[in-house]
């Protein structure tokens, strides 16, 4: 910290602005390795800007830096969890905390006045739920706005490319933005409001850029070094950067440094880890620089200009500039080259918004070059021609220029030089160019494959200059994999015309190349690395073919019109105000502190002094035996303290449900808190001790220096195999780890029907809360503990760590703060166990907030399963029994997994009617994480699974799924649904909503519209698909504790976990309109706050999930508000009797004195009722509880639903978008319809996620984890939201319940299998086109590779351009 010293620009001294202020560190104590993210919140106590993954893929940590250029102040946005601070030399830095700099500056500022406006309206308009996200997503705004303020609504929505939000579902925080676009028509369908369009007024609102920065000017080198680490920042020139190369010619260039968010640094290995299998090549990065080369703002390398390179007229390109600017440049000179547009288009797709600000072109292309990167620029810069120069003292002119070609086939560059400039040719407008890509995910995700063709055709139709190349063929991740040109193929083409023969000797060619390379180069997805190829050529040759059949029209061009279109979306919900406050919208009440970060999280928790910094160690081969693990480096390591293994914690084990279970150890793995000497590595990832630091980053650093040797391995098991016979687990008497259920006689049923048999299969899912596990221990006195823990399941935590510790379990006290999303990941406490035994074992506090990556390995998700099923049917499509054989990975251990089998098997009917069941589910054990719980556990599986069903008996007889669903729907008749087990008849309103969505969706004109759309399209195609949910959920046993003050404010305590779900404002309601039944008016919202939980105040608080949370916590406090208005009524009765003899004397005073005597009996304010209560002595504290008898500590209700969603799909490519989606959910009466529409919303994306995209990719033969982070783990963006999208919240009826509420957390999630089977649909309708109408196997999630190989047969059958198929 410090102000700028006044040689700051002599003295070697690191100079920036942070929100207004300029300051100066000396250059001794700039620290090379040190994160703009580590300086925020760790130097200047920041927390507003949040850790989320560390690789620049989510947003959380999004701050927005600015300096003053030719005149003006320019902007960019970056991700603080990859720019190091010593590249913020002379830029002014906003986080969100610097937004309300300007209003708190003012001394008459209300707190209310004091909140940016893009603050006040995300919280305003509900697109604040667990918060974490929020300030990223603020400050996405803000970057924006300062760079357009005159931005669209569909510029604004691009803008989200970079941030990830788990909670909301996107909506309200894309209203939040369109709200300020300059073409905003947005309307708060919630809280009934609308908005002006238009931006803030910016000049009110936002700091003045710094005077002091304004004429700042580094005029000498600049190097720091700490840590043996070193940063030079070269003179603004390119001699002097020459000068430093030579100097240092081991030195990294670097500009934004983006790519540490994929290259991690490596780590010490035993040649016994690595024996028969190697890590996946870009999660290392070998070369562990140690200096690093800041070429950010020489002049030369910055620079755009038009130049020619022989005779090629084009656009010279600074190889520093970056990938925005590239981008920005392209299309102000559009109208020179048709290359333009379409480099700007496909640029748009490369990673995100904060990234392109950031990472420079250069950085990108040399990547692609020494790393074998999979560049997008490199493929479609070979494409377009492009060549580069490279400067160097001794280079000659013909080396110094490189074709992309020739650079990318050299992995080193030339010594001594630097990239000078990346030439990009003008294209005329007789050459047909074209760029494509196909990714996991539109936009922030590599690519699988992309490709760039080019050829010039003439008058007649000839081609000439074809190129044709290819990205993502060779298994990227090597030096030498790069993009490369089909030349074989361009000669082919070139002299001809587009005849259809040519066409199809062609991509015959292409596809066998294609398959060649990838043969050789072997890796991930590869088949669908060949069809992307062979896909991308049939594109470009319908784009560019004349008199094409009009059914193929629409395989010309790819789907982004309709991806990038703005959406629309309403709400809507109708109730009374007769329990007011409950049940209106009312936005959280924390939502504006959560927007200006200014709201703390657990990991915001300012550490004591004297605290040190775990960091996990985790094994990585999994079912070896450890013969050894060595932390003698990582002891010698800078700032290391010690670390805490599996002699501290011996035996014990962190599962909340009480194991080791009385089941032979053979059958399965402990849960272990850490895993040493002679045990067997359960699952990669798993804990084998922490390391303790001074800081975060060295606990981090010295983790990488842990050796593990190992004695022996085998290959692991992921796969579901009932073959391997001890994977299955036996059926326990106290514990349903098998489930079975048989009714009626479904063998006799199958003898007088028609049948079909087949297999569902549906895939993990990981929770990815955007808040990675936390844990902060602190010694107490007495032996005792203090952990301060996110975590979803207090008494587990307690049970598991006051057993780890040998310690009473009161003397452990669990805290819990705000954490950030959980949704079932945050039930395991082994994070803060280690924590726990190192605060013990080293006598200090401990802080660990957990390496994303570090978290994904360890915590398991949803667990994957398989159905083998067989149904017996009538010709009207209704069931008449099925058979049904489930297996479900439980992971390394039994753990937690047994609540999904169960809820597999008692879910799998969904809302529909088979009389004759045979159920019987098992779990099976795999070298994986041991499965805890998420989201919907079992429902969404038991969903996927019935749904599968019922396509498969409407494709059998040749009936529409839809009329399938609907004639197995349950009907609304009492004796029916009491003989299926459902016991709150009067709540069954499914039927009802499937006519009643089936009617406001216009679903069967819009379902003869796509089957018109599909008989007139072959290469896109459209679906639409309505399913219905049923979910059963069980108010848990829930403790409240409320506390009146004299001044007439509140307290609560509850047992339940506050974590995105709204529960505190929920909760508040209740107690406001409990408590005001004492004066007839609710007791103010913003007297009522709510404490820590802590298991000294409230012990035996069981889990919070399956979306009662809120009720029981709700119920707990009303009974507790219940006994105080009870309590205290006699004291407003006489303080009202005492008012009124008041008043009387006051009149008849009055009187005396010739007045009317007309003198109002005062109102007794509910302050006054407490003092009063006070007073006389009255408890002002209340316990309240929430179970439903004596001998049930839970209650049950079914929660009824309707979904309905229409998809487009591009047969050529698999991708798709999500058209419409409308959601028809009976909510009973909402405690908040503002907060429970959020849950619905997020919930339903949670689930599109699950189904389309979220694939957790592993390697069958080592057992990594690959998609342990941003990188390869796809949750969905703001662009994967529906482009219409409605939700009605349908008012059923709930007797006897909290208020006449029902949850939403959860089963919308199970309506997202609409987008599932939508899909199924319209690559059903195209494989039918070619003459395949087998029901094929769709696994969930059906990502775009799974597509591309249903599809192939499809893309291979069109066998010419002026006829479809033959």
């Amino acid at each position: 910290k410090g102000a700028m010293p006044s040689n700051a620009d002599t003295d070697g001294s690191l100079v920036f602005a942070l929100n207004g202020k300029v300051k100066g560190i000396s250059g001794k104590d700039v620290d090379p390795s040190m994160t703009l993210l580590d300086y925020l919140r760790n130097v200047e106590g920041l927390k507003g800007t949040k850790y989320g993954c560390g690789e620049g893929g989510c947003g959380t940590c999004a701050v927005t830096l600015s300096r003053w250029e030719n005149g003006k102040e320019t902007f960019k946005s970056v991700n603080s969890c990859l720019a190091p601070l010593a590249s913020a030399h002379g830029w002014a830095i906003t986080t969100v905390e610097g937004l309300r700099a300007k209003a708190l500056s003012k001394k008459d500022t209300k707190d209310a006045e004091s909140f940016h406006p893009i603050q006040k309206r995300l919280a305003n308009l509900n697109g604040v739920q667990c918060g974490y996200c929020s300030p990223g997503m603020v400050m996405t705004m803000y970057q924006a706005l300062k760079k357009n303020p005159n931005a669209t609504m569909a510029e604004l929505e691009e803008q989200f490319d970079g941030n990830i939000c788990r909670c909301t579902g996107f909506r309200p925080i894309l209203d939040t933005a369109k709200s300020f676009a300059s073409d905003s028509n947005t309307v708060d369908h919630v809280c009934k409001k609308s908005y002006t369009k238009g931006c803030y007024d910016q000049k009110k609102w936002d700091q003045d850029f710094p005077e002091e920065l304004k004429n700042f000017k580094a005029t000498k080198r600049i190097t720091f070094r700490k840590n043996g680490l070193t940063w030079i920042k070269p003179k603004n020139s390119l001699d002097d950067l020459l000068d430093v190369i030579k100097e240092n010619p081991n030195g990294r260039l670097t500009v934004g440094k983006t790519s540490v968010g994929i290259y991690k640094p490596s780590y010490n290995v035993h040649e016994s880890e690595t024996k028969g299998w190697k890590p996946h090549p870009w999660h290392l990065d070998a070369s562990d620089p140690t200096t690093f080369i800041d070429i950010a703002d020489v002049k030369e390398l910055n620079s755009i200009s038009e130049a020619s390179v022989g005779n090629a007229k084009g656009l010279a390109v600074g190889a520093a500039v970056r990938i925005s600017h590239v981008m920005k440049a392209l299309k102000a000179s559009a109208g020179s080259s048709v290359s333009f547009l379409p480099l700007v288009d496909h640029m748009k797709k490369v990673a995100n918004v904060h990234v392109r600000d950031a990472g420079s072109i250069a950085g990108n292309l040399m990547l692609a070059k020494t790393k074998g990167f999979l560049s997008d620029l490199a493929t479609i810069l070979l494409g377009a021609g492009a060549t580069v120069t490279w400067a160097g003292r001794g280079l000659d002119s013909k080396s110094a220029t490189q074709t992309m070609e020739e650079f990318l086939a050299t992995p080193e560059p030339p010594k001594d030089a630097v990239l000078l400039s990346i030439h990009i040719p003008y294209l005329s407008k007789n050459v047909k160019f074209k760029t494509y890509r196909n990714a996991i995910r539109p936009k922030n995700a590599h690519a699988i494959t992309n490709a760039a063709f080019r050829v010039t055709v003439d008058g007649s139709g000839k081609m000439s200059g074809a190129v044709l190349a290819i990205g993502g063929l060779m298994e990227h991740g090597s030096a030498g994999d790069h993009a490369l040109r089909l030349t074989k193929i361009e000669s082919m083409l070139n002299g001809q015309t587009l005849t259809n023969d040519i066409f199809v000797k062609a991509r015959s060619a292409i596809r066998a190349a294609a398959e060649d390379i990838v043969k050789k180069a072997g890796g991930l997805r590869a088949a669908a690395r060949i069809a992307c190829t062979e896909a991308f050529f049939v594109r470009f040759c319908l784009s560019i073919a004349d008199n094409i059949e009009p059914e193929l029209a629409s395989g010309t061009d790819t789907v982004d019109k309709i991806l990038y279109a703005t959406t629309t979306a309403k709400q809507n919900f109708n109730y009374s105000d007769e329990h007011a406050p409950v049940s209106l919208p009312i936005p959280l009440q924390s939502g504006k502190m959560l927007a200006a970060g200014s709201a703390k999280f657990n990991c915001d928790t300012k550490p004591l002094t004297g605290t040190v910094f775990g960091a996990i160690v985790g094994a990585r081969r999994p079912r070896a035996i450890i013969k050894k693990i060595d932390w003698s480096a990582a002891l010698k390591a800078t700032g290391v303290i010690g670390y805490v293994s599996k002699e501290d914690v011996g035996e014990a084990s962190y599962s909340p449900m009480g194991e080791p279970y009385p089941i032979p150890h053979s059958l399965y793995a402990k849960t272990l808190f850490a895993y040493g000497a002679g045990d067997s590595v359960p699952y990669n990832g798993a804990p084998i001790g922490m390391i303790i630091a001074k800081t975060e980053a060295q606990a981090r650093d010295a983790v990488r220096l842990v050796v593990t040797e190992y004695v022996s391995g085998e290959k692991p098991i992921t796969a579901i195999d009932s073959t391997v016979a001890q994977q299955i687990v036996p059926g326990l008497p106290f514990l349903p780890t098998e489930f079975k259920h048989a009714t009626g006689d479904t063998k006799k049923a199958m003898e007088s029907a028609k049948t079909a048999e087949g297999i569902s299969t549906v895939g993990q899912q990981k929770h990815f809360y955007m808040d990675p596990q936390f844990a902060y221990a602190i010694p107490d006195e007495e032996s005792g503990m203090k952990i301060l823990m996110s975590t979803q399941w207090p008494q587990g935590a307690n049970v598991t760590i006051a057993a780890l510790l040998k310690l009473p379990m009161s003397n452990v006290d669990i805290r819990h703060g705000r954490m950030g999303g959980a949704f079932g990941g945050k039930n395991i406490p082994v994070i803060a166990g280690l924590v726990a035994m190192g605060a013990k074992k080293y006598e200090l506090p401990v802080y660990l907030h957990c390496d994303r990556n570090a978290d994904m390995r360890m915590i398991a998700g949803r667990p994957k399963c398989e159905a083998k099923y067989k149904v017996a049917f009538g010709s009207d499509g209704k069931l008449n029994a099925l058979d049904f054989q489930h297996k479900l990975s439980s992971g390394s251990s039994v753990s937690l997994g047994w609540f999904t089998n169960m809820s597999v098997g008692s879910a799998i009917t969904q809302s529909y009617l088979v009389p004759n069941r045979n159920i019987t589910c098992n779990m099976i054990l795999t070298n994986e994480p041991p499965v805890n719980v998420m989201r919907g556990p079992g429902e969404i599986q038991a969903s996927c699974h019935i749904e599968t069903i019922l396509e498969h008996v409407a494709h059998s007889l040749g009936m529409d799924p839809h009329e399938v669903r609907r004639a197995n729907l349950l009907p609304n008749d009492e004796k029916v649904l009491k003989d299926n087990g459902f016991t709150d008849l009067d709540n069954y309103t499914g039927l009802k909503m499937w006519e009643a969505l089936e009617k406001r969706c216009c679903y069967r004109a819009r379902a003869e519209k796509v089957k018109v759309f599909n008989k007139d399209n072959k290469l896109r195609k459209k679906g639409i698909c309505m399913i219905p949910v049923r979910y059963k959920v069980n108010i848990w046993k829930r403790t409240a504790l409320v506390n009146l003050y004299t001044d007439g404010t509140v307290c609560v305590t509850h047992g339940g976990i506050n974590m995105g779900q709204g529960m505190h404002v929920k909760v508040a309601q209740v107690v406001s309109y409990e408590l005001g039944k004492l004066l007839g008016e609710p007791v103010p919202l913003e007297n009522i706050k709510f404490n820590k939980m802590s298991s000294r105040i409230l012990s035996a608080q069981i889990f919070t999930g399956g979306s009662t949370g809120s009720e029981g916590a709700c119920e707990a406090a009303r009974r507790a508000c219940e006994a105080l208005v009870k309590r205290m009524s006699p004291i407003l009765a006489g303080l009202e009797e005492k008012a009124k003899a008041e008043s009387k004397a006051k009149a008849a005073e009055e009187k005396k004195d010739g007045g009317d005597g007309a003198i109002e009996t005062p109102r007794i304010s509910f302050a006054q009722v407490c003092a009063g209560a006070e007073g006389a002595n009255i408890q002002m504290t209340a316990l309240g509880h929430w179970s439903d008898t004596k001998d049930n500590d839970k209650a049950t209700y079914n929660c009824w639903g309707v979904g309905c969603s229409e998809i487009e799909l591009d047969v050529l490519t698999g991708e798709m978008v999500l058209l419409r989606t409308d959601l028809e959910y009976d909510s009973a009466k909402s405690l908040n319809p503002a907060i429970d529409i959020g849950q619905c919303e997020g919930a339903y994306m949670q689930g599109v996620g699950m189904m389309l995209q979220e694939e957790v990719l592993m390697d069958d033969n080592s057992g990594e984890l690959i998609a342990d982070g941003t990188w390869e783990y796809k949750p969905p963006l703001a662009l994967n939201i529906p482009k219409e999208w409605n939700v009605n919240f349908y008012s059923g009826e709930h007797k006897g319940r909290v208020l006449s509420s029902k949850a939403s957390g959860e089963p919308p999630l199970i309506l997202a299998a609409s987008v599932f089977f939508a899909l199924r649909h319209a690559i059903a309708d195209a494989r039918a086109d070619v003459g395949l109408t087998d029901f094929f196997k769709l696994s969930v999630p059906a990502t775009v590779t799974d597509r591309m190989a249903l599809l192939a047969p499809v893309v291979q059958n069109l066998k010419s351009l002026s006829k479809p198929f033959k």
